[in-house]
């Protein structure tokens, strides 16, 4: 759904069905160290009636969905309605529910800094079951479509700051990579970003970021505070010139 001459736009149908990681209301197929299972906000059945009026009304659902018990509930509900769409936050899956992601065409829209400032409260509440949370390469290698984000203002609005996330699995603080083998690597991790547009041709929309270094050659710390020397938003410039 689109107007406004390309610029505006109507954006997905967001639906929470779980609460969070830190405030141990993510609803989880096992219950946390102090009992309970989290909190499941919308039943399994009022999100198949919303998704099925999401795809007869044209509009693109994201559900939000952090507990592995949420994104089960969710992928059912896509599957039952046949529509394709987001899983919102994605952060602990079961290992059996990767490749349902790549089977239905979801998106697993993620954002690769919680995965830094929740590390040790993810530690404490899964205990012995981390390396399927914030599992962005378990995802991208059962199929699924990895689109990374900031979660702005929960984090910062800084893509190159995701980006590093994704691919360091480290701290700036000088803390060792957290399960590095979830780690993307500089290319995916630009594809993630840049919705799959890996170059840019005649008709595509000239939204633009002009680098002062390859992000594919950069340092760690450079890629992490990559310098931009201009930005344009419909063929325009927004910031620097030439």
């Amino acid at each position: 759904m689109a107007d406004g001459a390309g610029l505006l736009r109507v954006g997905p149908l967001k639906v929470l069905i779980d609460g969070s990681l830190n405030t141990r209301t993510a609803y989880c197929v096992d219950p946390y160290p102090h009992g309970g299972h989290g909190l499941l906000t919308v039943s399994a059945t009022e999100l198949l009636d919303l998704l099925v009026r999401a795809r007869e009304s044209g509009f693109v659902p994201a559900v939000h969905a952090i507990g592995d018990a949420a994104n089960e509930v969710a992928l059912d509900a896509f599957a039952a309605a046949g529509i394709t769409g987001r899983i919102e936050h994605a952060q602990f899956v079961r290992s059996q529910d990767f490749a349902r992601f790549g089977g239905l065409g979801l998106t697993a829209s993620v954002q690769p800094a919680h995965a830094l400032d929740d590390r040790d409260a993810a530690d404490s509440n899964w205990a012995g079951r981390t390396d399927r949370a914030f599992p962005l390469r378990s995802l991208l290698a059962a199929g699924a479509t990895l689109a990374l984000g900031s979660d702005a203002p929960v984090a910062a609005l800084e893509p190159w700051t995701a980006m590093s996330a994704a691919t360091t699995r480290s701290r700036p603080d000088g803390r060792g990579p957290w399960h590095p083998e979830q780690a993307l690597t500089r290319q995916e991790a630009l594809t993630a970003s840049t919705r799959g547009r890996g170059t840019v041709r005649a008709g595509d929309p000239a939204d633009l970021a002009v680098l002062d270094v390859d992000p594919l050659a950069a340092s760690d710390a450079e890629f992490a505070a990559m310098p931009v020397a201009a930005t344009l938003v419909a063929g325009r410039f927004t910031y620097g010139a030439f």
